[in-house]
């Protein structure tokens, strides 16, 4: 389908240490086949080669492409708005520098968006994830919960972000420019991004009801699933949603998607990172309330001295996506690689 030359998009691309990546990321862009394309990419203080392979890639590359590099501040929000600040799109989307974009899809969503001029976004039910080389994990359908709704309306995505802890990837999903402006864009003070900025827009609709949106079942995006993904970050992850709850939500329940993240977390942690968890802000020592989580907290405490001393006689850590360490006796140490070879029966990103 050839593209409507028209609403010029801005791609708003974060990255902290995706110097392998990079170029994926980078041509997933050329590959949507539009010209009007602006590229802002926000360094967060890269300890590796992305700023090299960046000013690489920029003496070659086709579109406008804008590096800032800046000292690492960890915080999403922040960087994020930066680039939007920095953004002179009528269309708006943000990526991280390890995932890629769905081509086709993306430019169908952008040729869309030209053609529907109330569209406020376009948002998908589906994500794929693909392994450090790219080739997408075919145990993972992808498919999300919104993806069971006939029709969504606003309300049914704020509901997902409750019951859910998300309606849809941000990754992919192309906004109008003006309508992230007038929410302004990320909120800093808060330590999610993403389902902030939802939650955000999704109360801006409600209000302004001229605006429509659509989901699609198409995925814009591959999500690159590796070592270093902040969704790994169990606790960071429990800080977002209890925070977003207590702006959000406050006098509602706790969410029971939470209840057994906190209880899975809870399992494998020592009685440090307990304390650490339950003392994050107001509604993280409320769920101290929940009949489930003591008694998970009383097994964890009950468990920690044999797993300590388990540990003691023979520990296994996974230092990356590859090597492994075992120390035997806490002194006794050797490690291993395993093997790299790709699955024979995935496919790559590339050829959908």
């Amino acid at each position: 389908m050839p593209s409507i030359n028209k609403s010029l998009l801005s791609i708003c691309c974060l990255g902290f240490n995706h110097a392998d990546f990079i170029k994926d990321n980078l041509d997933s862009i050329l590959n949507i086949h539009y010209e009007n394309i602006e590229v802002i990419v926000i360094d967060d203080g890269s300890s590796d080669d992305s700023i090299r392979v960046l000013e690489d890639i920029k003496e070659t590359y086709p579109l406008p492409l804008k590096i800032i590099s800046q000292h690492n501040t960890g915080n999403i929000g922040l960087n994020f708005n930066n680039a939007i600040r920095e953004s002179k799109g009528d269309l708006i989307t943000f990526i991280s520098l390890d995932d890629v974009f769905h081509s086709k899809v993306m430019l169908q969503q952008i040729n869309e968006l030209n053609s529907k001029s109330n569209l406020a976004f376009i948002a998908s039910s589906k994500a794929l994830s693909i392994n450090h080389l790219g080739y997408v994990d075919e145990t993972r359908p992808g498919e999300l919960q919104l993806s069971k709704i006939k029709n969504p309306q606003i309300e049914d995505l704020i509901r997902l972000e409750y019951e859910q802890l998300g309606a849809f990837y941000l990754q992919g999903s192309i906004f109008r420019k003006s309508i992230i402006d007038s929410i302004h864009g990320f909120d800093i003070d808060m330590t999610g991004d993403d389902i902030v900025l939802r939650i955000k827009l999704f109360n801006y609709l409600k209000i302004h009801s001229d605006w429509s949106f659509k989901i699609i079942n198409n995925n814009n995006i591959f999500y690159r699933l590796h070592d270093n993904n902040i969704h790994k970050n169990s606790a960071r992850q429990i800080k977002i949603v209890t925070e977003v709850w207590e702006r959000y939500w406050p006098n509602k329940e706790i969410p029971p998607l939470l209840v057994n993240w906190v209880c899975g977390y809870v399992k494998n942690a020592n009685f440090e990172q307990i304390i650490r968890l339950f003392t994050t802000n107001k509604k993280s020592i409320e769920m101290l309330d929940n009949i489930r989580v003591q008694t998970s907290i009383k097994k964890s405490i009950r468990n920690d001295f044999i797993t300590s001393f388990t540990k003691f006689i023979f520990h296994r850590e996974r230092l990356n996506e590859f090597k492994r360490v075992i120390t035997l006796f806490s002194f006794i140490q050797f490690s291993y690689i395993k093997s790299k070879k790709r699955p024979t029966n995935n496919i790559h990103f590339t050829k959908y």
